[in-house]
């Protein structure tokens, strides 16, 4: 066998960019000879420059190099980026925005994907919105708009920051320096704001609540600040909740030594007391208990 040359002219490539025989050379040589004899008398050299350069142009767009001779030739006449212009970042940093769009050294304006780094853009946690803008001859211009925290969520001893839509915004975050509700268990995030509103509309407890626990991610349990758990059920939990503010604007229901309110079931309210409550309230029985016997003697 024959050792191919490591060397060879341009048009030792086809268009694809693998290697041709020789035969497959000399026909191509002959195509582009007889395309040249094909030309007008006059036309001369002008003719055969622009019918190489059309075959040039051919051979480079099936070979899948256009976009990187366009890349080349339009930053090479004064198209390549120079300048980006960011705004709406706060959470995010400058070297973040920048990785994201991926912007080369030299790269042109004119073949920059600026739908392709939009979307790399928007993959960003704190992204909400985002608008990348060529501005010619070398500007890219790239203005976002960044998710606003809404809640805490707790999640096997770890503290995330999430949005109003339950996406995760920023992990391992300090509590202490985001007063925000608080909820917690697997699958709370996406159900938070329904949960909270439903809260919130209950003024007669909302300033009780130190944070919601899912359940299953089927129901929640609403955590008190002095420590009460109202289990809520499963379905219209607003009601449920309701009928518990009632109470305690009526008897003082959670004021009591009581440590569960559970509603799941629909017939009924079941009370669990504290320890001290319940102690309280045995003691309370053997003295009535006692004085019952007395008076019988």
């Amino acid at each position: 066998m024959r050792r191919q040359s490591r060397g060879g002219n341009a048009w030792s490539q086809g268009a694809g960019g693998l290697p041709i025989g020789r035969s497959r050379r000399r026909r191509f040589f002959s195509a582009m000879i007889a395309e040249l004899e094909a030309v007008p008398r006059g036309t001369g050299t002008a003719g055969a420059v622009t019918f190489l350069g059309l075959t040039l142009v051919y051979a480079i767009a099936v070979g899948g190099h256009w976009s990187t001779v366009v890349d080349a030739a339009t930053a090479n006449s004064g198209f390549a980026i120079t300048a980006v212009k960011m705004s709406g970042q706060a959470e995010t940093s400058d070297s973040a925005l920048l990785a994201a769009l991926g912007i080369d050294p030299g790269v042109s304006l004119v073949a920059f994907d600026a739908a392709e780094a939009r979307d790399r853009v928007m993959a960003l946690p704190w992204i909400d919105t985002a608008s990348v803008q060529k501005l010619y001859p070398g500007t890219l211009s790239v203005t976002v708009t960044e998710r606003t925290p809404f809640a805490l969520w707790l999640n096997h001893g770890r503290y995330f920051l999430i949005d109003s839509t339950g996406r995760v915004i920023a992990e391992d975050v300090d509590p202490a320096e985001h007063p925000l509700p608080l909820v917690a268990g697997d699958g709370a995030p996406p159900k938070a704001r329904e949960a909270l509103a439903m809260v919130d509309s209950e003024p007669g407890i909302g300033k009780q609540v130190r944070g919601l626990v899912r359940i299953g991610d089927r129901r929640w349990d609403v955590v008190l600040k002095d420590g009460v758990v109202i289990r809520l059920p499963e379905k219209d939990p607003e009601t449920a909740l309701a009928s518990v503010v009632q109470l305690d604007a009526e008897n003082g229901l959670l004021k009591r030594d009581i440590a569960v309110v559970d509603l799941r079931l629909p017939d009924r309210m079941v009370v669990r007391l504290t320890k001290t409550g319940a102690d309280a309230r045995r003691e309370a029985l053997a003295k009535k208990t006692s004085k019952s016997k007395g008076a019988d003697t």
